[in-house]
């Protein structure tokens, strides 16, 4: 959701917002840090975006890490020349944001563009900064055109501009002298008049495509964006085509789509210039992200229709078919590569044909090379762990992404070609600390899911302890679940909301477990989750526990639970099926499906969960497989967290706990202020981890509980 922009003082430069920097990168050199300790396990710095330049002779990469003296997040944008080779260069911070995304270099090299707010609740706007040591980034959008900020962009492949889509300001009351004018009047008078009061209009603003002149800032509109809720969006290489996917504000599978738009003046084909129709796919895939490669789009998407219904799949890779010059009809998706396994997270386009991807499989991660056009599959890199943010030279020569493994935390990997992928080094040390502290042992381990089907999960052991029997256990439940699945890593990108090595640093056995409904499994396992949304990830979850007991090495009355967002959800289910758990902790996540079906989510849910039905079509079902479903039967204890500004959340989050306080089971809830999904405060994600602990410790090891 767009959130209101505050106003920006800086006219050209990131006053405030960025400060330059032109200092080596790279690890500390103290003495190995104790990961039980929740500030230090915070400590870890996380790569948010890397990008190799067009000619593959440098490297810039996103960091981000928290900073408890100012309490608030650091993005720091870097580069590294690559032009020395395997030589000792180090990388060179550019500039110090208070918020930073979609980084990306334009077409020649000459600049990385990125967008950034004064603070987060600030509408994003564009800037561009030249990547060498020394110089100020330059704002290009105006807060005043762009009010609620920008949400999606791409280059122009002449370097000479980009095209944004965002939200079209607010017209202007007629006859008012005080706001006639300027929309920075118009913002004035409605900030006047609300304050602080957070306004949702009805219907919300709808969004526009406007081209940005590089030179000037000048801004062209071009059209009205073709979804309401834009979501990705490419410039073809030879700047004829628009390429945007995209949803309606409910989100379902019948209205995600994507859309190709002429660009270039005049319309590339007969059809478009006679008709000016934007040209859609029509299917039930949920397509959500873009990729040209040279005059062939590709996209990933996840589902299909069957019997007239959507249906989960692992996340695919298509080839959008636009059909001949003369065709003005609908888009239709081919699926490239069928053998390539597991759930398609990230692709390359390389300048010969090819295609790299990055997919996961089981609880492993790959790198492939692709044929697109015979669709064979050859495997660069099995990672044992997970990889992210892949980037290459237009050559392919250079490749370089984000990893972590169960050895070491992320850090940046460099390979000079395709072969050397497997081998990549290391060209960052950021988290070097980290890595040489005592570290859980991980293994994946598996069990009868109860109807033939094998389940896994990942395990993590307490440092020096494997094999260990009677250890107190620790479920974490992961997200999604679609194309989510847990990894065999240390570090789960640098995230607060699940932090398996730090519970095993704490003496906990914990397990992760990747039940029906994740990724990496095959699409029969993807949809086992559909009329089941509770019952069949619960009973995957609750034989995982068994399996681990009878095999001694958990202690079955000292078992916890803890979950985030899909994992919060699943969290909730559990707590009303089973007795099993001694204590609980769940954020965000759905505690009642029949109420969130009347939100702008309720039909995707139902889509997803419920097999496209409605409460009212099948009121058993809704009420089954709810998590408020097994209200009656609820007696552990359970930590609830939320941020205040994460939807549906805290609604959801206050209906749990007063339904449990009223059943006289302990619970606790805690709404974290101006925080949505994803935190952003270093002491906020602090003390959820500290609260979250503290819970468990004190129910599962009878310890006091700790206050802070």
């Amino acid at each position: 959701m767009r959130v209101h922009p505050a106003r920006a003082a800086a006219a050209t430069l990131l006053a405030g917002l960025c400060g330059l920097a032109a200092t080596a990168g790279g690890g500390g050199t103290g003495a190995p840090a104790g990961l039980s300790d929740v500030e230090t396990f915070l400590g870890e710095t996380a790569f948010d975006e890397v990008q190799v330049s067009p000619d593959g002779s440098r490297l810039a990469f996103l960091t981000r890490r928290n900073d408890f003296a100012h309490d608030r997040e650091e993005l720091g944008v870097w580069t590294l020349d690559l032009a020395a080779g395997e030589r000792a260069a180090r990388p060179m911070r550019l500039l110090a944001l208070a918020s930073c995304s979609a980084l990306r270099w334009s077409p020649d090299g000459r600049w990385l563009s990125f967008l950034s707010a004064a603070d987060p609740r600030s509408g994003l706007q564009l800037f561009v900064v030249s990547p060498a040591p020394g110089k100020a980034a330059r704002r290009l959008t105006e807060p005043d055109r762009f009010q609620d900020g920008i949400d999606l962009y791409d280059w122009l492949p002449d370097s000479l501009g980009l095209v944004v889509e965002a939200a079209e300001s607010p017209p202007e009351s007629p006859g008012s002298a005080e706001t006639a004018g300027t929309a920075s009047a118009g913002g004035r008078a409605r900030r006047d008049f609300y304050g602080d009061v957070r306004r949702l209009p009805g219907p919300p603003p709808s969004a526009s495509l406007s081209r940005i002149s590089l030179t000037d800032g000048r801004v062209e509109r071009l059209a009205a964006a073709p979804f309401e809720e834009p979501g990705a969006l490419a410039v073809s290489p030879d700047g004829r085509w628009l390429a945007i996917a995209g949803s309606g504000r409910r989100g379902t599978a019948e209205d995600t789509e994507v859309a190709l738009l002429p660009l270039a003046s005049p319309p590339a084909t007969a059809a478009a210039a006679t008709t000016g129709a934007v040209r859609r796919t029509h299917n039930l895939v949920l397509e959500d992200r873009l990729w040209w490669a040279g005059e062939r789009l590709f996209v990933s998407g996840m589902g299909e229709g069957k019997d007239g219904r959507y249906t989960a799949t692992e996340p695919r890779l298509y080839r959008v078919d636009t059909g001949s010059a003369r065709d003005a009809g609908d888009l239709r998706l081919l699926r490239v590569a069928p053998a390539l396994a597991g759930s398609v997270g990230e692709m390359v386009p390389l300048a010969d044909g090819s295609l790299l991807t990055v997919t996961a499989v089981s609880t492993r991660m790959r790198i492939s090379l692709v044929d697109a056009a015979s669709g064979t599959v050859r495997t660069l890199r099995d990672q044992r762990g997970w990889i992210a943010n892949l980037s290459a030279a237009r050559s392919g020569e250079r490749i370089a992404f984000a990893a972590g493994d169960a050895h070491r935390f992320a850090e940046i990997y460099l390979a000079d070609a395709r072969d050397g992928v497997a081998g990549a080094r290391a060209v960052t040390d950021f988290n070097a600390t980290l890595t040489r502290g005592p570290l859980p042992e991980i293994e994946t381990v598996s069990w009868d899911g109860g109807d033939g089907v094998e389940v896994e999960g990942v395990l993590f052991w307490p440092p020096g302890r494997r094999g260990e029997h009677g250890l107190p256990l620790i479920v974490d439940l992961h997200g999604g679940p679609f194309g989510v699945a847990r990894i065999e890593a240390v570090d789960l990108f640098g995230t607060y909301t699940s932090y398996p090595a730090l519970l095993a640093a704490r003496g906990f056995l914990v397990l992760n477990p990747n039940y029906r409904g994740s990724g990496g499994r095959g699409d029969e396992f993807a949809r086992g989750i559909e009329g089941h949304r509770c019952s069949r990830p619960s009973m995957d979850v609750i034989r995982g526990v068994e399996s681990l007991a009878a095999r001694g090495w958990a202690d079955r009355e000292r078992v916890g639970l803890i979950g985030y967002s899909g994992g919060g959800g699943l969290s909730k289910c559990l707590i009303g099926r089973t007795d099993l758990f001694r204590a609980a902790a769940t954020g965000a996540g759905v505690w009642d499906d029949v109420s969130l079906f009347g939100t702008v989510r309720g039909g995707s849910w139902a889509e997803i969960f419920y097999e496209s039905k409605s409460p009212w079509e099948d009121p058993e079902l809704w009420w089954n497989e709810s998590p408020i479903g097994g209200l009656g039967r609820v007696k552990t204890p359970t930590l609830i967290v939320a941020g205040e500004r994460d939807g549906t959340a805290p609604v959801q989050a206050s209906e749990l706990y007063h339904d449990l306080v009223w059943r006289g089971v302990p619970a606790e809830l805690l709404l974290f202020p101006d925080e949505s999904h994803i935190f952003t405060k270093p002491s906020h994600k602090r003390t959820k981890i500290r609260a979250e602990i503290s819970w468990l410790e004190h129910y599962l090891l009878g310890k006091p509980r700790e206050e802070r």
